[in-house]
């Protein structure tokens, strides 16, 4: 089978694979925990093992699978709010778990390559649904000095295992697709390994991952895939194990229409990062040219949860027609909004477009990059009109 067949039947059967009972809410370290301990007593290809402790005592562990000649490293949650790849990974060992002694494309994974996931690097971040650990850390802006015991955990495991590929998790922040009004559903990067960004042989077995990615999930998504600004940052993990060694990707959690918690991007993680998989262990990721990774287009800005069109904003004597925008608070499920921009803003797409239908918005209480309530704004019998 191709990567793009399995991909395929992935993204037809992902329902059977689903932790349904595993959720953004619940993706916590105590429930990580007991599924790590489940997995390892019933399944019989997985080995859990203790990496070491977060600076509050949480145990950060390391689940390794198969027996092949090829380390992949694949960790997420350094960003303890970025919960989506988390979720996703859970998937993918439910569907290991189920499937290893009956397809034979993942025996022929497991048997040429040693799988080493760390579900949740930063579970004090987790915990508190943030993104820095509990020093107040960016532990991704700790690769050099190491003073968070997670970073070093990292980096141990870098150096013990020596990891060919490595794939950096992450959620992103509301993004378009360059200067599109499209949304950003996935964003991939190979991250450069110096300040001239150059194109070692490393990272160009990371450009040909990350185009198989691409092609793959162009499938499902169409054009809503892009890229990330590949400025060479030296404190960072994606640009240093890059340099030291692992052809790393970045794969980015971006958002969906109507889908606050992101179950179609997980379902994209599930497919993008099990066909990926499949075309290192068989070695199709080498025929991927590169070329398509390397025209899309970086995230833009051109994309707000939501917009209030054809609204007539009024203000003392003052009433015109204007569109307003409003976004969630990134990576969080609460419905507090924020005020983002009022004007003309037909230049601009939305996950969500409710039509006003010249309902007055006075303006006189209303300030941009403060919190307010959708009703302030539009009265619920409009809200229901949403696109």
């Amino acid at each position: 089978m191709t990567q793009q067949d399995i991909a395929k039947d992935l993204f037809s059967s992902y329902s059977s694979y689903r932790r349904g009972d595993f959720t953004p809410v619940s993706c916590k370290h105590g429930r990580l925990q007991n599924e790590l301990r489940l997995l390892k007593n019933h399944s019989g290809i997985f080995r859990i093992s203790s990496l070491g402790r977060s600076v509050e005592g949480r145990d950060i562990s390391l689940v390794t699978c198969g027996s092949g000649a090829i380390p992949v490293l694949l960790w997420s949650q350094m960003h303890g709010d970025e919960f989506t790849a988390t979720l996703a990974l859970m998937d993918i060992f439910s569907l290991l778990h189920r499937e290893h002694e009956k397809r034979e494309w993942i025996q022929e994974v497991l048997s040429r390559l040693t799988l080493l996931f760390i579900p949740m690097l930063n579970p004090d971040g987790a915990e508190r649904v943030q993104r820095r650990t509990a020093t107040g850390i960016d532990m991704n802006r700790d690769a050099l000095a190491l003073v968070t015991p997670e970073a070093r955990i990292l980096r141990e495991v870098q150096q013990e295992y020596a990891p060919a590929f490595g794939f950096n998790l992450h959620d992103q922040e509301l993004s378009s697709v360059g200067q599109t009004t499209d949304v950003t559903a996935i964003a991939l990067l190979a991250p450069a390994s110096d300040q001239a960004r150059s194109t070692t042989p490393v990272r160009e077995r990371a450009f040909r991952v990350a185009d198989g990615i691409a092609k793959t999930l162009a499938e499902f998504v169409g054009g809503h895939i892009a890229t990330y600004d590949d400025t060479f940052e030296p404190r960072a993990f994606g640009d240093n194990m890059q340099k030291w060694g692992t052809s790393t990707v970045l794969i980015e959690s971006g958002h969906w229409y109507d889908d606050r918690e992101k179950q179609l991007i997980r379902k994209l993680n599930f497919v993008g990062i099990l066909s990926a998989l499949h075309g290192i262990a068989s070695g199709e990721y080498e025929s991927c040219s590169g070329d398509m990774y390397r025209t899309l287009q970086p995230n833009g800005k051109k994309v707000y949860d939501i917009i209030v069109r054809n609204a007539v904003g009024v203000l003392r004597g003052w009433k015109n027609n204007i569109d307003i925008g409003l976004s969630y608070e990134t990576n969080k499920l609460d419905n507090k909004l924020t005020l983002k921009d009022i004007g003309d803003l037909r230049t601009f797409g939305a996950l969500k477009t409710i039509d006003a239908h010249s309902h007055g918005v006075p303006l006189d209480n209303l300030s941009v990059d403060t919190e307010v309530r959708l009703e302030k704004i539009i009265p619920s019998s409009l809200q229901e009109s949403a696109s």
